[in-house]
């Protein structure tokens, strides 16, 4: 896929610093979402040195604050009218429990919330392109993993794991759900699972037990985001996957099957019907 206008949350860092790496060529236009102006002019800086003639603009929001990604997608409908392709990569996992000022768990805000919104907000701009993508960088989903509807905002024995877990979750469930949506338009919507990547995720924001099992994955079983970047790659390039939607990939060229919760009915319409009510849509 050339000559494609491109969205890449969590830009800065990680998977989605190394997805930007890779995409940042002439043909393509990136506009690369970061919430630190310093952070976001450094990595232009970084990708323009290697790669001069990349095609690339910076927006900034805070992606836990519902607020400043409805800015995010007003600023972006000002410069473009149509999206190829939006990479929801933006991430957290917390050893402490954090509420956004808008009162939304900060993990569940930034991993889930975060997506599901900017992704309707910018729905009619990807229907304009001639076939537009949506990638949610997921998670692995345990077969245990659930969605804890009476404590979504995990104010009861919160655990950064079970956040974390929970809100990835959320995000393959509206995968699936958006998908089904978006049926009989030109748009797919699919999720995949990176891997477990060496970045800083989790290194700052996690303290004790948390942090040693974050440090030891990234230091034994963890692969670069450079390899990891090539699991979102194929899901934005491949010819292949045109038509395939509502779909969950993990490190392959084919899809797998999430956990049981992932596909029940009824909880991914008590999920629908919470998110709504927390974005205040009716």
């Amino acid at each position: 896929m050339e000559n494609k206008i491109i969205i890449i949350t969590g830009a800065t860092s990680g998977v989605g610093k190394a997805t930007a790496f890779e995409l940042a060529k002439p043909e393509n236009k990136l506009f690369l979402i970061a919430r630190n102006k310093q952070k976001g002019e450094e990595l232009k800086k970084q990708i323009l040195g290697i790669k001069p003639k990349a095609n690339i603009e910076l927006l900034y929001a805070d992606l836990s604050l519902q607020n400043d990604i409805k800015k995010l997608a007003s600023d972006f409908k000002t410069r473009q009218n149509k999206l190829d392709v939006l990479i929801n990569c933006a991430g957290l996992v917390s050893s402490e429990r954090v509420e956004t000022k808008e009162g939304i768990e900060q993990t569940l805000a930034v991993n889930y919330i975060s997506h599901y919104l900017l992704s309707h907000l910018l729905s009619e701009e990807l229907k304009n392109a001639k076939q537009g993508r949506i990638i949610n960088v997921a998670s692995l989903i345990p077969p245990i993993a659930k969605i804890n509807f009476r404590d979504i905002h995990s104010k009861k024995n919160y655990s950064g794991v079970t956040a974390y877990l929970q809100s990835k979750l959320a995000d393959v469930m509206f995968t699936y759900d958006l998908a089904e949506q978006l049926k009989n338009t030109n748009v797919t919507v699919n999720a995949v699972h990176p891997g477990i990547v060496k970045t800083n995720l989790g290194v700052e924001t996690s303290k004790g037990a948390l942090q040693g099992f974050v440090r030891f994955c990234m230091s034994f079983i963890s692969i670069t985001p450079e390899k990891s970047a090539e699991r979102v790659l194929y899901l934005t390039n491949s010819n292949n996957l045109s038509k395939i939607t509502g779909k969950y990939f993990k490190g392959g060229q084919n899809p797998v099957k999430t956990n049981s919760f992932s596909y029940n009915l009824d909880n991914r319409k008590k999920l629908s019907e919470l998110t709504k009510a927390l974005i205040g849509e009716k």
